[in-house]
């Protein structure tokens, strides 16, 4: 059809409900030469009992189709028809792009679908139509305009490694409704975390400073007069964002204890308060975040698969699951339920300034628990485990083998094991099934968001704190320098859309999105930020980036994550190093090899020059990893854990 209408002559602009484009360059090329389509094609869409099936081809020589069980699969055309090499792993980059444009596709089916029947005249062009002819200087002009201020919708979900649709990190992952988000941002596929656990990397995002910066390193707790000590002349950003006019407002888990981890600190106009759990609910967590409960909650009725190995509470119980009946909640539903429905109300609300509303979610957090629902979208025959090599620890060094240990007696990954021999796979089953649950809960507030007098003048940041193992490395928490541990979700939707659906594979840092707010929202300058801003990559997805993104675990330990490299330097001076172009799984550790001497030079330059030592480890003392550490050392390594390592002499600070 487009190809008739543009032989015909059809001078005024096309329907923008005819879909497809014409073939009218290719025909008076005669074939002979390139002609580049602007867009990809998706060649076909089967949308049966909500299952899609869907083809589409990005460029002359791909193609990218989702088959069996929605996996994700690139095939090169220029090889031959029979598409039979599939060389989706060794092109991660490649298969995000085409991700995006395929969910960006059936976030638009489904957004015409919906409106079908009730269209009156010309459909309004999508923002990407709106917009793709802009100059990258035109929509920069759009965006920092004097005196436009745009409302901030900060919405985190915890835990959440890269097991989404858009990052295709799990083949069986479902989160329509932040896959629709995606399509309409600036996604960022190489983003990562300051540091990989809860509160220092959540401190590192709102701070703007790294953990070696600040020495807050884990989840402890911070006094008002220490917390004001380091920040020094810092201001944090929702304070920031307050002194500056807007009104800000949280709910749920932003920082690690939920709306502020320092009592009397001013973040916020309004905060929702924290749930009070009914004391039957909170027993079942057997003392896990005190006896009254926490936002971690609830856990199963029996406690949990680890407390029933032990028959008591044991630390690291929480590495458990559970399909949730209407009785194992609580009446006001569970706690992200909360949250979602605190922050639509919000958004329902008329604010008289432009307003930043953070909005946390804590699953998939540990224990994995979700209404059972959610568990039903996943059975459990189907469910795809990490691959993990008999030999994947072998080169590991010692304190990377301490981090992989985790919190349980005898190791985590053991215990997983020695559970049952379905263990491995419920535990897969249950994440993905808490993170179908967040997507829920993050969709309602977008929702809401879409129908407010807000949503063509919003940001909306989507981020996760850290990743998450599920048994790669032998590990099953986050705490790690591996790409599992630091790698996260990252988007960033401007105003009317721009450069809905770009993807950008640059390495980025948490610690980059307070800048690069501060610019979107035309903020004076804050003084110390340890980030640089995305506004560029905003701009122009492809845009260069000269600095590597770094990530912080305990004291002196440090990953540097560039464009195709891992390093990892542990406190000792061992050394790991991965080629992501060859090995995006990190299974081969190459810091021995030769070859990339010059590599590994080049990314240990950019480690932190200033690593300030933690009160445990002043006048001789340790950690609970540098205890992890000697007791390997002395007992011996686990045959599970790999070969033993040649050890360093590991220095004092």
């Amino acid at each position: 059809m487009p190809t008739l209408v543009d032989l015909a002559g059809y001078r005024d602009p096309r329907p923008d409900y005819i879909d497809g484009g014409s073939t009218r360059q290719l025909r008076h090329n005669d074939g002979e030469g390139h002609v580049d389509r602007s867009a990809p094609v998706p060649v076909f869409h089967q949308a049966a009992d909500r299952k899609p099936a869907s083809t589409i081809r990005l460029d002359d020589d791909k193609r990218v189709k989702p088959g069996n069980k929605g996996r994700l699969a690139i095939t090169h055309l220029s090889r031959g028809m029979a598409e039979v090499h599939d060389p989706s792993r060794q092109m991660s980059d490649k298969t995000a792009e085409v991700q995006t444009q395929l969910t960006g596709f059936l976030g638009q089916v489904d957004a015409d679908t919906t409106r079908a029947g009730a269209r009156k005249g010309k459909r309004k062009k999508t923002a990407n139509e709106q917009k793709s002819s802009k100059s990258t200087r035109e929509m920069r002009d759009a965006l920092m305009s004097p005196g436009k201020q745009p409302n901030v919708l900060f919405v985190a979900i915890d835990d959440l490694n890269d097991w989404i649709g858009a990052l295709g990190g799990h083949p069986q992952a479902k989160t329509p409704n932040l896959d629709r988000l995606i399509s309409q941002s600036v996604l960022f596929t190489n983003a990562h975390c300051a540091a990989p656990v809860c509160s220092a990397s959540r401190h590192a995002l709102l701070s703007g400073l790294r953990p070696s910066t600040t020495g807050w390193y884990s989840n402890s707790s911070k006094s008002l007069k220490s917390y004001q000590r380091v920040l020094g002349d810092t201001v944090p950003m929702p304070t920031y964002f307050q002194r500056n006019g807007y009104k800000t407002l949280a709910a749920g888990k932003i920082f690690h204890k939920g709306t502020s981890d320092v009592n009397g600190y001013p973040y916020w106009d309004e905060a929702r308060p924290k749930y009070s759990w009914p004391a039957e609910l909170a027993a079942r967590g057997h003392g896990y975040q005190g006896a009254k409960g926490g936002h971690f909650h609830p856990f199963p009725p029996d406690g949990g698969a680890i407390y029933q190995k032990y028959q008591k509470a044991v630390n690291g119980q929480s590495l458990c699951w559970g399909a949730l009946e209407a009785a194992d909640m609580p009446p006001e539903g569970m706690p992200d339920e909360q949250v979602a429905a605190w922050a639509v109300d919000r958004l329902k609300q008329k604010h008289d300034k432009p307003f930043f509303l953070a909005v946390g979610f804590v699953r998939p957090h540990v224990p994995f628990t979700a209404p059972a629902e959610f568990f039903d979208l996943y059975p459990l025959d189907e469910i795809t485990v990490p691959e993990v090599p008999a030999d994947e620890m072998d080169d590991i060094p010692l304190w990377g083998k301490a981090f992989a240990y985790g919190t349980l007696a005898g190791g985590d990954h053991y215990n997983v094991l020695s559970v049952g021999p379905d263990y491995w796979r419920e535990m897969v089953r249950a994440y993905l099934a808490c993170i179908s649950f967040a997507d829920a809960q993050a969709g309602k507030v977008l929702q809401a968001l879409a129908e407010s007098a807000y949503a063509e003048n919003t940001i909306v940041v989507f981020w996760s704190d850290h990743g998450q193992h599920l048994g790669e490395k032998r590990h099953w928490r986050k705490m790690a320098l591996w790409e599992e541990s630091t790698r996260v979700p990252l988007s960033v939707r401007l105003p009317d859309a721009i450069r809905g659906g770009a993807v950008c594979s640059r390495s980025v840092s948490l610690v980059d999105i307070y800048p690069t707010i501060l610019q979107l929202c035309n903020l004076p300058h804050v003084e110390g930020l340890e980030g640089t801003s995305l506004l560029p990559q905003l701009l122009d997805p492809q845009a260069e980036r000269r600095v590597p993104a770094i990530t912080t675990w305990q004291y002196n330990n440090h990953a540097v994550r560039s464009q195709n490299f891992r390093y990892i330097r542990y406190r000792d001076g061992s050394e790991e190093l991965y080629d992501h172009r060859t090995d995006p799984d990190e299974h081969r550790n190459l810091a021995r090899d030769p070859k990339l001497a010059s590599i590994r030079k080049k990314l240990r330059g950019y480690l932190p020059k200033i690593n300030v030592i933690p009160t445990s480890l002043k006048n001789g003392g340790t950690d609970s990893y540098g205890k992890k550490y000697e007791m390997l050392r002395s007992e011996g390594v686990p045959a599970w854990l790999g070969n033993t390592p040649q050890v360093l002499d590991s220095p004092r600070p």
